[in-house]
This record gives C-alpha cells, structure tokens and sequence, in this order.
C-alpha cells in the first residue's frame, strides 16, 4: 500500500479523536502539501458529518421522512437544491413547531436534504475513492478482474478460460473456448450475442470481440452500436443491427439479419463493404475479398425463446394430446402437458442437439454434426380412440434412407410411425386395430435445407398423409390399434438406428383425425409466421 492508501486509514481516526499526536502531526502536512489528498479529506468528513445529522433526526422527522415521497431523480434533485437552504437556516428549522403543517413541512424538508447530502458526498467519495485507489484500476473490481459480459442462460454449455472451467456467471475480458453447448451472453453495452459450440473468442472488452473460430450471432442496440467482431479475415463493424458470423476453414461469412453493418477485409486488396437486411459475404484467403453468398436464415441461433405467434396458438386450439415445441432452452423435450416430457439422446457430434428451428426458437438436430441422436419419451401420450393425428416439421440436411421422424412402432407394439423411405420420400405408416400394418408414400423427395410441413391422419376409415397443406396419399384404414405404453422416438428407432439426419419440430399428436380444412389451417398458419420479417 502507497503512503496515501496509508494516510487515508487515519481519517476515521481523526473524526474518532483516536490518532496520535505523531500520527495526527504526519496527516496535517500531507494535507498541507497534497491537493489531493485535502479533497479527499474534506469529502470523508462531510459524509461523517451527514450522517452524524441523520443519526440525529427525531423520531417526528423520521416519521416525516418515511412518508416522503423521494423515489425519483427528480425528487432527489429537489432536495439537493434545498440543502443549502438547510445549511444557512439550521436555527430557524429547529425553532419550528413540530406539530404545525409549516414545522412538519421544514422538518420533512431537513430530513430529505440530509439524505440527499448523504446520498451525494458518499457517490463523490466513492468516485474519489476508486479512481485514486492504488488496489482498483479500470479492469479491477474488489481485487478481481472487472466483467465486460454476463451469461444470460447457458444451454448443456461447456466454457472454458485458458485450461480451467469457467463457472462464474461474469466474464472477463480474456480468451475464451466453448466446448460444448450454447451460450446467450450480454455485454456491458446491452449487445446481446449468442455462440454455438464449438467456438473460440477473445472477449476483449464490451464492444469488441475476437472471433477465431465458431458462430456467433448479436443483436445490437442504439446504445451498443460500434459493436465490432473480429475474425481472422475480417472486421465486422455494427450500425445498430442483428447479424451472425461464422468461423470455418479458413473463411469468414458474415449475415446481416436487419440493419446495416460494414465488413472491412484484411488484406490490402479488399476493400470494406457495407451489408444491409437480407444480405451476407464470405471472405476467405484465398479471394481475400467479400464475395456475396446466400443469406442463412436456417444456420444460425439468434434467440432461446420461443414464437408465440399464430401457428402455436392454431396447434393449441385444436386441443392436442401432446405438443413439443423442441424449445432451445429446454435441454429435454419439453412437452403439453408437461407429464409427456422426455429426454434429447446425445453422441460425440460437435455442434448442439438444438439448432435453430422453422419458426423463432429451437428445434431437435440430429445427426448434422450435433451431438443429437434424436429423443425419447418414456411415458408416451396414450392411443386408444381409433384415431390419430400426427403433424410436424422436417428439415434434411443429408439424405437418411429410412431415417425415422417420430415413431412408437417397436417389435409387435405401437402404432405409428414417419420415415424417410428408401427413395427419399415421405411414408407414413399406422398398425390397425386386426395387427394390420398400413403405409403410404408421398409423391416427391424431400427436399434438403427445406423445412417441409407434414400432418398424417387416420379416422377409422381413411388414411391420408399431407405435405405442406396438400393431400398426397390416402389408403382406406380401419380404427388405429390402441397404445397405452409404448416409448415415444424422436430422430431415431428403438434401436438407435435409423437416425433423421437434419432437423424436427413442432411435433403435434393428436388422438383425433383433423380434416382438410384444419390441416390447411395450420399450413396457413405456418406460413404466415414463416413469411415475417427475420
């Protein structure tokens, strides 16, 4: 500790008469000599005499100043004003009459100006303080590294800082490696940023941050902008936007979602560009100049939360026996009701079991270099009127031949299932109450990196299995068998085989038959919410 931090210790001594002459004696002629030091002094002892004033207060003034109304800037900057007044006028207040409207007004008045000098000498001496203390500096708080970003919600995240775990909820600027999982970060400058595993930063300070590897999305506001991202090819540098970068092979992409961006190459022979809503670039080493690319509306997550918008309302009104939204921040499959919940099954893939999903919010990711192996309900939604609907959205990213979507069917037991079949079409298939086993097929190939809406239903009488709002194949049925018991399988067979490689959400069963025109609801629905703005 320097020989100020030292002399500061004895001002408590001083206002408690408890300094020694020698001690006392080496105080005042470091007042003498240090400005300093004397403003500091005075503010310490004006904050003791406040209190001292305060601690003074009647019980009368301190009934009047509980029923004072200082919850405000303005009502705080109305008493300062009067604490002069306070200050020259101290007799007369004490001369007032306790019980008149007048004294109690003027007691009310010294009460809150005294709180207010309190309030004020202490932020003054407290600024003084930190910014002339030799144990804080600007990246220090209490002796610990000041944070430049807080975790806001960590989905199964693994984050580390140099080769330790980092568990602390602040972030300090430092480098930073994810191994797993996801994280929603936000910086001091109210920048929020998503990162998906695996990924490897340097949170430089609250506006600046080194991407070397892996994806990371933010969502800028009026306050943060100046935000800029770093990457080994280039600079990206915010207007006040929603936009995502991605790492990889020795490229860097950049997507503007909304807003206006400028990406400012490094080598010396690009030059910067600027990046409007819907529009994204790649800048790899060997072009070293922005090339436009396709905007990647279905790449990134750029939020946790789930749309509460048309298509979930339509789903929820149509009553259905369970409904699973694939939500990101749920690490399992949540469910409605809650008692059909399951669990995601994880393997050794890189990236999340959650990706982003057909609306705002999640879906289930298997395969697609995750580590999704799909998912499980143990106690699945019971089967036993003759009936089913089942509805959901898909997204292939590789063709997986006989890759399951959902499915109850294990051995002799359950009822249905959705698969990808042997040609890369949509099949539906249902057990009948007799042991029959019925199918259909769609009538095109799945479409990759398309999300494609499919409901299959059976009434007792006709199966029929749509895609995107169209019939495409019916076949007469008899009542659907019951099942009471049977594992629910998400992306994957009982066997943990078969597995989607791509993307499921929105899962919706029902243990009654929509017709045409709910179905065509619900892609309606669908579309319009697909249809807004990114």
């Amino acid at each position: 500790m320097n020989e100020s931090n030292d002399l500061r210790l004895l001002f408590a001594d001083y206002v408690n008469n408890e300094i020694s002459a020698e001690r006392l004696q080496a105080l005042e002629a470091a007042l003498r000599d240090d400005t300093d030091l004397r403003r500091e002094f005075i503010e310490y002892m004006n904050v003791d005499s406040a209190l001292g004033e305060l601690a003074a207060l009647s019980e009368t003034e301190v009934d009047a100043l509980s029923l004072s109304e200082v919850t405000s800037s303005t009502s705080l900057s109305h008493a300062m004003r009067e604490s002069d007044a306070v200050a020259v006028g101290q007799d007369s207040l004490r001369a007032s009459e306790p019980d008149s409207p007048q004294g109690r007004e003027k007691m009310t008045s010294r009460a809150v100006a005294l709180v207010a000098v309190v309030a004020a000498t202490l932020l003054i001496s407290f600024g003084i303080w930190m910014s002339q203390s030799g144990e804080n500096d600007d990246r220090t708080v209490a002796g610990r590294e000041r944070p430049i970003a807080w975790l806001v919600t960590g989905i199964d995240a693994l984050l580390k800082k140099g080769a330790e775990t980092w568990e602390d909820n602040a972030l300090p600027s430092g480098e930073y490696q994810l191994e797993r999982g996801l994280l929603h970060l936000r910086f001091g400058s109210g920048v929020i940023v998503y990162v998906e595993a695996p990924a490897r930063f340097h949170a430089v300070n609250d506006k600046r941050v080194v991407l070397h590897s892996g994806r990371l999305s933010a969502n800028v506001p009026p306050d943060g902008v100046g935000f800029a991202v770093e990457t080994p090819e280039a600079e990206v540098i915010d207007f006040g936007t929603e936009f995502s970068v991605d790492v990889a092979d020795g490229a860097s992409e950049v997507h503007v979602f909304e807003g206006l961006v400028r990406v400012q190459p490094k080598s010396r022979t690009g030059n910067a560009v600027d990046l409007r809503t819907s529009q994204a670039v790649m800048i790899d080493n060997a072009t070293e100049k922005p090339v436009e690319i396709e905007l990647a509306t279905d790449r990134f997550i750029r939020t946790f939360d789930e749309s509460r918008r048309r298509y979930s309302r339509t789903v929820k009104r149509l009553s259905p026996l369970a409904f699973y939204r694939m939500a990101i921040r749920d690490q399992g499959l949540s469910c409605l009701p809650p008692q059909y919940s399951g669990v995601v099954l994880t393997g050794d893939g890189n990236r999340p079991p959650h990706a982003r999903g057909v609306f705002s919010g999640g879906s289930l990711r298997v395969l697609a270099d995750s580590t999704g192996r799909g998912g499980r309900v143990d106690r699945s939604p019971p089967l036993g009127t003759g009936q089913l609907t089942l509805a959901a959205f898909v997204y292939l990213e590789e063709r997986a031949h006989g890759g399951i979507v959902v499915t109850n069917v294990h051995n002799d037991g359950g009822n249905f299932s959705l698969a990808l079949d042997e040609q890369g079409f949509l099949q539906a298939t249902i057990r009948n109450s007799d042991g029959h086993v019925l199918s259909v097929v769609g009538d095109s190939v799945v479409a990759r990196h398309t999300w494609r809406h499919v409901v299959m239903t059976a009434d007792g009488q006709q199966f029929r299995l749509y895609e995107d709002g169209r019939q495409v194949a019916s076949a007469p049925c008899s009542p659907v068998a019951d099942s009471e018991a049977d594992v629910l399988w998400f992306g994957t067979d009982s066997d943990g085989l078969k597995l989607w490689d791509g993307r499921i959400d929105e899962v919706a069963l029902f243990d009654w038959a929509l017709s045409d025109g709910d179905v065509r609801d619900l892609y309606q629905a669908a579309l319009e919410e697909i249809r807004q703005p990114e």
